[in-house]
């Protein structure tokens, strides 16, 4: 008797380990990883660690740095009268808040909270990546940029109507020639995030020299 109760919690454990595993895979979020080292043909080695992934919930959390040894000059673009400054190199670091996978293919959201050029803590960046696994004739792919944050303090508005009847509507704009168009709602979101532009907007950098290895898991 002792034998055949042991026997069948035995059987319940193994059932309930079963279990437990297949929830983990089902719920298990998305992620991206990688390190890479890469240069163009100015010799500059620029080094890439990142590190995403999703939670139960949706969020998405993770660190960048992004290391660059080629110049980089800051100009005065907005002509507030700044001297312009140029760095031999910098480095940038990232907190990720946001991540979307796409098959091989992710991109990632973030600000940065830490670089050797001042003007760019606080700005936005977004870093897409390709994992084409141990494929030695195709490398794993990915491209990056810094973007200023838009920070709208007005509402557009119809200057003639005392009450623009038309503030605050949204709608879904699809096009109508493309079949199962998802299509996006309007106004459209001005953050820089991973929604700002759809995967296949992105164009991959061409480098002379790269090595390293990007993970996405969908």
């Amino acid at each position: 008797m002792k034998k055949k109760a042991s026997a069948t919690i035995l059987a319940l454990l193994v059932l309930t380990l079963a279990a437990s595993t297949i929830a983990n895979a089902q719920t298990a979020g998305q992620a991206a990883a990688g390190t890479y080292q890469f240069s163009f043909d100015d010799g500059y080695t620029k080094t890439l660690e990142f590190d995403a992934r999703t939670s139960t919930n949706g969020s998405a959390s993770g660190q960048m740095t992004f290391t660059d040894e080629a110049r980089v000059v800051i100009q005065d673009v907005d002509g507030t009268g700044e001297k312009e400054v140029t760095y031999p190199g910098y480095y940038i670091k990232a907190d990720l808040d946001g991540l979307v996978v796409n098959q091989n293919q992710a991109v990632m959201s973030g600000t940065v909270r830490d670089s050797s050029v001042r003007e760019l803590i606080g700005q936005r960046v977004l870093l897409t990546v390709e994992d084409n696994g141990d494929n030695t004739r195709v490398p794993d792919r990915l491209t990056w940029g810094i973007y200023q944050p838009v920070s709208r303090d007005w509402t557009p508005s119809d200057a003639e109507l005392k009450e623009d009847p038309g503030v605050g509507l949204t709608w879904w704009a699809t096009d109508a020639e493309v079949r199962d168009d998802k299509g996006y709602k309007m106004p459209r979101s001005e953050a820089i995030d991973t929604q700002t532009y759809p995967v296949s907007a992105y164009n991959f950098v061409e480098f002379e020299k790269g090595a390293g290895d990007i993970r996405v898991q969908g």
